[in-house]
């Protein structure tokens, strides 16, 4: 059987290699010397028509003249390259290196190499005369005019960066203390090469693509602008590697989704495919990167990233937001629609919406959001009764106060330091018992009996104002309940505010209101002002029944006057959001507009005013 290996056979004229050498090259230099019309007449057995550097490079170190044997060792790495990583015929080459040493160098035929190290020029690829590329396999033939005018193109300076790229593509030399590299872990060839087509592949990223699809680098001249920013990430600055991913991070991506899905999607691809130590403090960079950037929960499933990135990142899930911090999510959902803290939503395939909190918004605001409690906790605080603590709310009682509103926040929201600092301070003005002292609850029970509107209302501010004076047996910090009043003094305090609280008539209400008579009778008879009857027979309003009309109600006039607003302004604002005056459905109409104070409260525009129209007399 005879052999078929692929041998090299010996020539009259005997040549020896250069160091660095193309082997191709080689082979056609061989051929010239010997004036041999076709390289084939050097080879026989398989493979002599396909041109494989890696095969000819062992044939040639079985023939002991060739040199191979002493050529240097970056040789053989290169050979041994996978085809991708390399052009097989294409000239590409330094027009300066050849015309000091006629012969191809392999380091050319690397897909990756743009520029001549050695005179930090471009490589080109093209003839300068006719423009068109050229062929080792036709050097001899119609190209080989062409071919004398390689050493005539002009020498194209190449940016430092880009040669910084190219010395290290070819021995791995970082010229300079380069953050990105660990000196002590050289990469090999085909990583250099694996981490250069990565890095170019993503710069040319198509629009609203989420990652790149595989593209045919041809010439120097067209991937100047990409070796370019590529070298930039590599070998510039600090800065360089952050300037990169910012743009195949957002260029050509029109929506956030896709940002977010092309970020992952280059995270994931270089975390699965450069896993050796040289790369690790360019992943470092690049996780940092993407902790900063992506817009989603990084949890212990991720495993790619590292336990510091899982601490560090500045986005949590909404779910997650709410267990890692231990607060409600409607107390969460009010701080997103007061925009305290920054939320992200994206619709997933499933028609889910998911949403991502802005860590350092939420910690911001936190200690503020975890004073806030319901009203129940509220009076608990306090130490009243759910019926005492609903004679404070909405009564100007306490500064901070937060309505229930559908879709904003389903209970009564206080500020849990607000409520203790008015029990420090009612517990600060207290002085000692006396013989003749109750306790505050059966105060209210035996003495008042329903002889005044709102009475835990009108005694809680009269303790707050120091107009009742609370005592207590010793220093310890007392509830509300649990703490004394003189009988003496609180009767003299009564009888005080029992004159204050003389009834009203309808039209003494109707000045107190600043309205028409006419319209006061209307709200009267309809029931939106309560009122009660007296001794003889007439209507008389108290004052807690027009605070109470004040705080179930707004009248459009007033509010107009409040917020310097058309009144046709505000029923068109109020009509958008489905609100309209409570005679709306009704066949008599009132002779001015009036609404519900809880319905205008939806309008974030009118919410300022309406807010405050209690504490105004309006």
């Amino acid at each position: 059987m005879n052999d078929s290996r692929l041998t090299l056979i010996c020539p009259p004229l005997r040549t020896k290699c250069h160091a660095d050498e193309n082997p191709v090259g080689y082979l056609m230099r061989l051929a010239d010397t010997n004036t041999y019309s076709s390289y084939r007449w050097l080879l026989k057995g398989r493979g002599v028509d396909t041109v494989d550097f890696e095969k000819l490079y062992q044939t040639y170190l079985e023939a002991s003249w060739t040199g191979f044997q002493y050529a240097d060792p970056k040789l053989a790495q290169t050979c041994a390259l996978p085809n991708i990583h390399l052009i097989s015929t294409r000239l590409r080459y330094c027009p300066q290196c050849l015309q000091e040493d006629n012969y191809w160098r392999i380091g050319w035929q690397i897909k990756w190499s743009v520029a001549c190290s050695r005179h930090q020029v471009w490589l080109q690829d093209l003839c300068p005369d006719c423009h068109k590329e050229h062929s080792f396999l036709k050097a001899r033939g119609s190209q080989s005019k062409c071919l004398e005018h390689l050493t005539q193109a002009d020498a194209i300076q190449a940016h430092s960066s880009i040669v910084r790229m190219q010395r290290f593509l070819e021995d791995g030399i970082l010229e300079f203390e380069n953050h990105l590299f660990n000196a002590d872990h050289r990469p090999t060839l085909l990583e250099r090469c694996e981490l250069l087509e990565f890095m170019w592949k993503w710069l040319l990223i198509g629009e609203d693509a989420t990652k790149p699809s595989r593209h045919k680098f041809q010439y120097v001249t067209d991937v100047k602008v990409i070796a370019g920013q590529c070298a930039d990430a590599l070998f510039s600055d600090e800065s360089g590697l952050w300037r990169y991913l910012q743009t195949i991070h957002l260029t050509r991506a029109s929506a956030i989704g896709i940002q977010q899905k092309r970020l992952v999607q280059f995270y994931r691809q270089l975390f699965s495919e450069f896993t050796e130590p040289p790369f690790q403090r360019l992943k470092e960079v690049v996780e940092q990167y993407a902790t900063m950037n992506l817009i989603r929960d990084i949890t212990e499933k991720h495993t790619l990233f590292s336990n510091n990135a899982k601490k560090a990142q500045l986005w949590y899930s909404f779910n997650r937001a709410c267990n890692e911090y231990d607060i409600a999510s409607s107390v969460l959902t009010r701080a997103i629609i007061d925009k305290q803290v920054t939320a992200h939503y994206e619709k997933t395939s499933s028609s889910y919406t998911k949403c991502a909190i802005y860590r350092p918004d939420l910690e911001k605001i936190l200690p503020h959001l975890n004073g806030l409690i319901t009203a129940r906790r509220a009076a608990q605080i306090l130490g009243v009764t759910k019926v005492q603590f609903a004679q404070l709310q909405n009564s100007g009682c306490f500064k901070f106060e937060v309505p229930p509103r559908e879709e904003y926040c389903s209970t009564w929201q206080y500020s849990k330091l607000e409520l203790e600092t008015v029990i420090e301070n009612i517990n600060r003005g207290a002085a000692t018992v006396t013989d003749d002292c109750m306790v505050l609850s059966l105060t209210l029970q035996n003495h008042i009996r329903g002889s005044i509107e709102m009475p835990f209302r009108r005694v809680f501010k009269a303790i707050v104002s120091g107009q009742l004076i609370v005592r207590k047996p010793d220093d310890n910090i007392c509830k509300l309940g649990d703490l004394w009043l003189d009988k003496t003094e609180f009767t003299r305090w009564l009888k005080k505010l029992r004159r204050k609280s003389d009834a009203l008539s309808v039209t003494q209400a109707a000045k107190v209101l600043g309205i028409n008579e006419e319209f006061c009778y209307q709200l009267v008879n309809s029931g939106y002002l309560n009122h009660k009857v007296n001794s003889n027979n007439a209507k008389v309003i108290f004052p807690d029944h027009i605070r109470q009309f004040r705080q179930e109600y707004v009248i459009l006039s007033k509010l107009s006057n409040e917020s310097r607003l058309t009144s046709g302004s505000i029923m068109e604002l109020l009509q958008d959001l489905g609100v309209y005056p409570v005679d709306y459905e009704d066949y008599e109409k009132l002779r001015q507009k009036l609404y519900l104070r809880a319905e205008v409260l939806k309008s974030t525009k009118l919410l300022h005013y309406v807010q405050h129209l209690p504490e105004i007399g309006l």
